[in-house]
Parts: C-alpha cells; structure tokens; sequence
C-alpha cells in the first residue's frame, strides 16, 4: 500500500511540473540543468526504473534535484526477461571529445571488476550533464541477476576498446551502481 502511494504522489508531483512548465507559469525552459544541479550530483550517474524528464522540464534546480533524488534506485528490477533503466549522468568535467562510452561493469567480486558491455554515446560539447534514455540489459548480453554493475560514462575510442593505455583504467566522467533484481 505504501508503495502504491509512494508512486501515486510522484505521478501526481510530475504531472504537475509538466503542466506548470507547460503552461508557460515559469518562463521558456532552460536548455539544460544549471549549476545547481550539477553540483548536487557532480560524477554521478543517476539510474532509474522511471523515465526522467529533460532539464528543461523543471521549473527550477530544487524541483530537478528533489525529483531525480526520488527517482534514483539502487535496484532495477526485472520484467518480462529485461532490465529497462533510465540514466542521466552529471559529468565531473566537460568532455575533451564528442564520443563517449556507457560501460557496464560487473562489480559483484570487487576483486576482479569484468566489463560486461560498452555502448556508444554522444555528448553535446561543452554540456556536463548527459541525458540518456531508454537501457534494456538481457542475460543474452551478458547480464546476471543479483549482481551489482557499474555504471560509468567514460572516454570513448575508436577501436572498441573502452580502456587506456594508462594501468588498463578508462577515464570516467561520471559513475553510478545498480544491482539488477
């Protein structure tokens, strides 16, 4: 019960920044989160079984931050066969490059970190904050349930190969961890 409240009141709060925004009650949307934002979760990828709305949806810094700190898991669940999360990253810094990496790495032995998959992402130059949409992870992908993954936005290469020549670490921008249930 107190779950189905839980999500009721965030349906009902989102639907009502939606309608503000939309209403035109604060102004033009921003581009993009401000330096608020950004500061409240600077390096972090912020994951989530909900689809998290572009920044220039809120109304303000506060409405933005509240939002993604009532939408941020530390557990997605599986259904019908998948893991569906949705990101967004608040990179450290402004990437040197527009190509970037999502990695997946398993972290469930802390010992010994093993990439289970990279995919491709862009990045809007001179932006440090990274919206990225819909994940769906599979067991065909290489993905266990109960094990924990990291999550990290790095430096991206060319030939496929997420890491640098620097002792095999990529260069993360931003870094978050899920456990898939």
């Amino acid at each position: 019960m107190g779950l189905m409240r839980r999500r009721g009141s965030l349906w009902a709060c989102m639907a009502l920044a939606v309608t503000l925004v939309g209403s035109g009650v604060f102004g033009p949307a921003r581009a993009r989160a401000d330096e608020t934002s950004w500061r409240q979760f600077r390096g972090r990828v912020v994951v989530s079984d909900y689809v998290i709305a572009p920044a220039a949806s809120f109304p303000s810094p506060d409405v933005m931050v509240a939002a993604l700190r009532r939408l941020e898991r530390a557990t997605i669940e599986a259904r019908d066969g998948f893991w569906r999360m949705h990101l967004y990253a608040f990179l450290d810094r402004t990437p040197d490059a527009d190509g970037l990496r999502l990695l997946a790495i398993d972290v469930t032995d802390a010992r010994e970190p093993r990439e289970v998959r990279a995919f491709d992402v862009k990045a809007t130059e001179g932006e440090k904050e990274l919206p990225l949409g819909d994940f769906v992870l599979t067991e065909a992908m290489g993905f266990v349930k109960g094990h924990r993954y990291e999550i990290a936005v790095a430096r991206g290469r060319g030939t496929g190969d997420s890491e640098t020549a620097d002792k095999g670490k990529a260069d993360v921008y931003a870094k978050g961890v899920i456990t898939l249930k």
